[in-house]
């Protein structure tokens, strides 16, 4: 339960400190006061989303912080919801949330920094607020089937549902861009063929064309080369006066000196160096010249071959790499026809398995729900009778799509040139098959229709409660906040709303913001909000009421005067009246 709120510096809260106990705790006060704002306060703590301009004007920052204290019974599911998120066990909460002016914030649990999704992850083990005219969700259908999965426990099972039909759609998806793909595939295949038959024929070899470039060079001039080779040859080795025999003449005049100078040295060994390293030259000369063969055939085939190389780099716009890399690109789109025709047989059988998955467990959810439907229908009825609607009817529509419903059930199974997405339709959906709808009788005699059509306001917010009432005896949270959900009634249908929420408090906190004094005396702890201004600045502040300052407010609510005697009367009346009633239950439930 929520034992204690600290506010600072929020809306047109300065400061405000005050401390709940179990049971029904009433907040009132003028309009305008400041009650929602306490609520909005409550929220942050539970994940709600803040704003900086929920500072108060000229602060800044602004700070709300929560004890929550856990009922003994609960230990274990508040600790393993803290193991998951790291926090150490304990059964006492302190939670603050800080808002500062640019925006930015700090969440603190026990004085350990979080984020505003481990409060999310914890909301359910703190409170739920059912905020103003939240009653007016009940006019989409949406809702309604949220509610009922939520009160039939069949949340698991719509997950699962979900979760199979975006697998599904994910193969479905996957398989109409493979079938795509490979029909695209298909009508370009002969011109995949014809471009690698092409290129296969002239089987390219990376570099081929500069290695002919260099052959048809040395083609072109092979004459000039054997000429020039065998000249050189001849003046370097062969000729009676060659230059290496004329040095192999110096080499001997060397050898000669040196014996009579006793070495010749540097001198001797440079010439010996030179005579071995223009003998090397020699040979090559020599081989350039056998070599070289002038051949005005082979001379034309590269030519020829080298037109053809030319052509296909022309025609593709690459060199012979690139064209390497097109007929590697050109082969694997061949295979890959293969590939994927094998991997869309894989996907049909995936899809077909999914489709059973999904209509076994949309199968299943739809028994979920059926289950649960008249049980919250006999909930909700005797809570209405709870709040002067004891002649209302109340029903919960459960319709659930077929596969043969749908206009094209088996036109939706990806075919070679279709695949459509099946779940496209009213039987697949993240939802399940089931269209969910309350319908209501007010009044007897008229059937039961959609809430649209015949709820006023007044009974919308009595079946809201008797809803809420009904979908709470399993709840983890034990603090419920109803935030104005008396809008439109008033008498003695606000004495039945407020027996009803008086009733829930016995096995939970239970909060109330409201303006009426029929709900109101009920309270175990009245807690009155005011506002003031003080120095043309708007400060408010909250306080818990004893029995006297109780019958002043009360009679402020009832007639505006709390001064006025018969008023005051009225109001002592309302409060022995609520024990009356009280002391009335006790026995009966005894």
């Amino acid at each position: 339960m929520l034992k204690s709120l600290n506010i600072s510096g929020f809306a047109v809260i300065d400061h405000l400190q005050v401390g709940f106990r179990p049971g029904l705790n009433v907040l009132t006060g003028e309009t305008g006061s400041g009650k929602s704002i306490i609520v909005d306060a409550l929220g942050l703590l539970l994940g709600g989303r803040s704003s900086s301009a929920q500072i108060r004007t000229g602060e800044a920052q602004a700070s709300v912080e929560g004890v929550f204290q856990f009922a003994k019974g609960k230990e274990n599911r508040i600790r393993d919801a803290l193991s998951d998120i790291g926090l150490r066990e304990t059964l006492d909460l302190r939670i603050r949330r800080e808002i500062y002016t640019t925006g930015k914030g700090r969440i603190f649990i026990n004085d350990r920094s979080v984020t505003a999704g481990v409060l999310r992850k914890l909301q359910p083990f703190l409170s739920e607020i059912y905020g103003q005219g939240e009653q007016r969700s009940l006019l989409s259908a949406q809702s309604h089937r949220e509610l009922l999965d939520h009160f039939g426990g069949c949340a698991a099972l719509k997950n699962d549902t979900r979760r199979i039909l975006l697998h599904l759609k994910s193969a479905e998806r996957e398989l109409k861009q493979l079938v795509g793909d490979l029909d695209e595939q298909q009508r370009s295949k002969e011109f995949i063929q014809y471009q690698l038959a092409e290129i296969d024929a002239i089987r390219p070899k990376g570099g081929e064309d500069y290695e002919l470039l260099a052959e048809r060079k040395m083609l072109a001039h092979a004459e000039r080369i054997i000429e020039l080779g065998s000249s050189a040859y001849h003046n370097l080795y062969e000729s009676d006066d060659s230059i290496l025999a004329r040095l192999t003449l110096i080499r001997r005049q060397l050898e000669e000196l040196g014996s009579y100078l006793g070495n010749t040295g540097i001198a001797l060994d440079s010439l010996l160096s030179g005579i071995a390293s223009l003998t090397d030259a020699a040979e090559a000369l020599r081989r350039y010249s056998a070599g070289v063969e002038y051949s005005p055939g082979r001379l034309t085939e590269v030519e020829s071959r080298l037109a053809e190389l030319e052509r296909v780099k022309r025609k593709y716009g690459t060199d012979l790499d690139g064209i390497l890399k097109i007929q590697d690109e050109l082969t694997a789109k061949l295979s890959k026809s293969g590939d994927m025709a094998e991997r869309i047989n894989t996907l049909r059988n995936e899809v077909e398995v999914l489709r059973g998955d999904y209509i076994e467990s949309a199968g299943k959810l739809t028994s979920c729900r059926r289950e649960a439907a008249p049980i919250l229908e006999q909930r909700v009825m005797e809570g209405l009778r709870h709040v002067a609607m004891r002649q209302a009817t109340f029903l919960v529509s459960v319709e659930t799509s077929t596969l043969e419903d749908e206009e094209t059930a088996e036109e939706s199974y990806p075919t070679e040139t279709s695949a459509d997405e099946s779940s496209d339709s009213a039987f697949f959906t993240p939802n399940g098959a089931d269209y969910v709808e309350f319908l209501l009788s007010a009044n007897p005699g008229e059937s039961p229709r959609p809430l649209s059509y015949v709820a006023s306001g007044g009974e919308l917010s009595r079946l809201m409660l008797a809803l809420r009432t009904a979908s709470q005896e399993d709840e983890t949270f034990e603090t419920i906040v109803f935030d104005e959900i008396d809008v439109g009634i008033g008498g003695r249908v606000a004495e039945a709303v407020g027996q009803l929420l008086k009733s829930l408090s016995a096995s939970r906190q239970v909060f109330c913001v409201t303006h009426q004094a029929q709900i109101a005396k009920f309270a175990d702890h009245h807690f009155v909000v005011t506002k003031e201004v003080e120095g043309e600045r708007t400060h408010t502040s909250i306080k818990e009421l004893v029995r006297e300052e109780r019958i002043s407010e009360l009679s402020r609510m009832i007639g505006g005067d709390e001064k006025a005697e018969k008023t005051r009367d009225a109001a002592q009346w309302l409060l022995e009246n609520a024990k009356g009633s009280r002391q009335t239950r006790t026995k009966r439930s005894n």
